[in-house]
C-alpha cells in the first residue's frame, strides 16, 4: 500500500486560487457608457408576429397569449388578472409556473395584469385593492423565477387617472360611487404605487409597469406644466412615478412604458362621424392630427433615450387595431398604415444588442507520466433577454490536438471539447475555439461580441493531486 501523501495547504491554495481565477472569470463586461442603449421600441399589436413591426426596425412585440414558437421580436406576455384569482392563488400559480416553463424560448419578459387601479374588465375587474394586487404580482414573480429564472418581470401597468381628492375606505386618491364626483371606482395612480409599495411589490418586479399617455401634450412637455394641465395628463408624468418609487421608498428598479400613445382625430381620416361614438364620449379633448401622433411618439423615444436612463421598453398603442368599419375609439390610436409608422421607420435607434458571455478561459490539468484524453465544455449565456444559439466557426490549436464534439448548438447546450496532452513536456499550452452567438430567430439586432475567442489553457505539471475534503456531520 503507497503511503499517504500530505500536501501543504499553501500548494492546494496556490493551485485552488490558480483553478477559480482562470476557469471561472468571465471576461469582464465593457464599460457602459451614460448613453449606453436602454430602451425597447416595441408595440401592442394585433398579431405579435407582424412582419410590419421589424419593418420598422422595433425589437419587442406584446402577446395577450401563449406563443407556439420564438418570433423574431423579444417577447412581453400580458397576463389578465383580476380580483378573482385571489380565490385560489396556489392553483394559479402552478398554472402560470407550468405556463412559464413551456414558454421559457419564446419569451423574455411578463406583465402581472393591466391597469390594476381600475375597476374594469381589463383592469381588477373589482374595486382596486394595491396590496391584494401586490398578493397576486408576488405569487408571480416566485413562481416565474422558479421556472425560467432568466425572464423579466413586469407590474402591471398603472393607468393615468388624474388627481382624486377623496379617501375611501381608507385608501387615499379614491373614487367610488357616491364619493364626490366619482363615477365608479378607481384609485389615483400615484397612490395605487405607494400602497403597492408599502405592501411590498418592490421584491416583486423587475420593472415596474406604467402607462404615460400623451392625451393632447406633447411628448416633451413637463409635468406641471399647463400643457399637462392639473391632472399631469402627459407623457413625462412617468417622471412622478420614477420620483416616488426613489425618493420615497428607495426603490432604484427600471420602469416600461406598456402602453403609451396619442388618439387621433377620427374627423382627419375620413370618419367624422366616429366622434359621436359611445367609445369617444369624454375623449374629444385628447384629440391629435395624424402628424402630431407622429411627431410625437417619434419625440417620445428620444426624449426617453436622452433623459431616461431608467426606462426599459417602451410598448406604444397600438398597431393593428384599427377596423374601417368600426368606431371604437381604440382604432384611432393605431399607427399602422400612418405618418407615425413611417416617421418610427425612419427614426434613429438605438436597441439593447444581444450581449452573450462565455465561461472562458477553461484551464486543463495533466500529469506530465501519466496523459490522458481531458474533456471540458464551454456555456455562453446573454446578458440581454432573447435566446442564443451558438457556431463553431474555427478551431486553433497548434500545440497539442484539440477537439470540439458539436459545430452548433443552443444556449441550453455546452460546447464540449476534448483535448490530447500525449507527448507534451512540462509547461503551459494554449488552443482557441472561435464560436459566433446569435439570437436564436433572425432579429434585427446589434450583437455584442458576435465572434468571440474562447481559450483553453493546458498546463502540464509534474504531477496532478486529488484528495478530498471530509465529511462533517452536524
Amino acid at each position: 500500500m503507497m503511503p499517504r501523501r500530505w500536501i501543504p495547504i499553501g500548494r492546494w491554495l496556490l493551485v485552488i486560487g490558480m483553478l477559480l481565477s482562470v476557469r471561472f472569470s468571465p471576461s469582464a463586461p465593457p464599460a457602459q457608457a451614460q448613453s449606453a442603449p436602454h430602451l425597447g421600441y416595441g408595440v401592442n399589436p394585433t398579431s405579435a408576429a407582424d412582419l410590419g413591426i421589424g419593418a420598422m426596425g422595433f425589437d419587442w412585440t406584446k402577446a395577450f397569449g401563449p406563443i407556439g414558437a420564438r418570433l423574431p421580436y423579444r417577447v412581453l406576455r400580458r397576463l389578465d388578472v383580476h380580483a378573482d384569482v385571489l380565490g385560489n392563488l396556489s392553483a394559479w400559480g402552478d398554472w402560470l409556473e407550468n405556463e412559464a416553463r413551456t414558454q421559457a424560448d419564446f419569451i423574455e419578459a411578463w406583465e402581472i395584469g393591466n391597469e390594476p387601479n381600475l375597476d374594469a374588465s381589463y383592469g381588477w375587474a373589482a374595486p382596486p385593492n394595491a396590496a391584494d394586487y401586490t398578493r397576486v404580482l408576488c405569487e408571480a414573480y416566485r413562481r416565474i423565477k422558479r421556472a425560467d429564472p432568466t425572464a423579466i418581470v413586469v407590474s402591471a401597468g398603472l393607468a393615468p387617472t388624474g388627481r382624486v381628492p377623496f379617501t375611501w375606505n381608507g385608501h387615499r386618491g379614491y373614487c367610488a360611487p357616491g364619493v364626490g364626483w366619482c363615477p365608479g371606482y378607481y384609485q389615483d395612480e400615484r397612490e395605487f404605487l405607494r400602497e403597492m409599495l408599502q405592501a411590498g411589490a418592490a421584491n416583486c418586479f423587475d420593472a415596474l409597469g406604467f402607462h404615460p399617455y400623451g392625451f393632447a401634450a406633447p411628448a416633451t412637455a413637463a409635468p406641471g406644466s399647463p400643457e399637462c394641465g392639473p391632472n399631469d395628463f402627459c407623457f413625462r408624468t412617468v417622471e412622478v412615478i420614477r420620483q416616488i418609487m426613489v425618493s420615497e421608498f428607495g426603490v432604484d428598479k427600471p420602469i416600461w412604458a406598456t402602453e403609451f400613445g396619442w388618439l387621433i382625430d377620427p374627423a382627419q381620416v375620413g370618419r367624422p362621424e366616429c366622434r359621436n361614438d359611445p367609445s369617444f364620449s369624454g375623449r374629444l379633448w385628447q384629440l391629435v392630427s395624424p402628424q402630431q401622433q407622429a411627431d410625437y411618439l417619434v419625440q417620445a423615444y428620444q426624449w426617453a433615450e436622452t433623459n431616461w436612463p431608467w426606462m426599459g421598453a417602451m410598448l406604444l398603442f397600438n398597431y393593428g387595431f384599427y377596423s374601417p368599419g368600426s368606431c371604437d375609439q381604440m382604432g384611432f390610436y393605431d399607427i399602422k398604415g400612418r405618418p407615425a409608422e413611417t416617421a418610427l421607420r425612419n427614426m434613429a435607434k438605438n436597441p439593447v444588442p444581444a450581449r452573450p458571455v462565455w465561461n472562458s478561459p477553461q484551464l486543463l490539468l495533466s500529469d506530465v507520466d501519466a496523459p490522458a484524453v481531458l474533456r471540458g465544455a464551454f456555456w455562453v449565456r446573454n446578458r440581454s433577454p432573447e435566446p442564443l444559439q451558438w457556431t463553431v466557426l474555427s478551431v486553433s490549436s497548434p500545440d497539442f490536438p484539440l477537439q470540439v464534439d458539436f459545430s452548433s448548438g443552443t444556449y441550453r447546450q455546452p460546447l464540449p471539447f476534448r483535448a490530447d496532452p500525449s507527448g507534451k513536456a512540462l509547461g503551459v499550452y494554449t488552443a482557441t475555439i472561435r464560436v459566433r452567438s446569435e439570437p436564436w430567430a433572425p432579429m434585427n439586432l446589434p450583437v455584442e461580441g458576435r465572434d468571440q475567442d474562447l481559450t483553453v489553457v493546458l498546463r502540464v505539471v509534474p504531477e496532478v493531486y486529488r484528495d478530498y475534503l471530509p465529511l462533517i456531520m452536524r
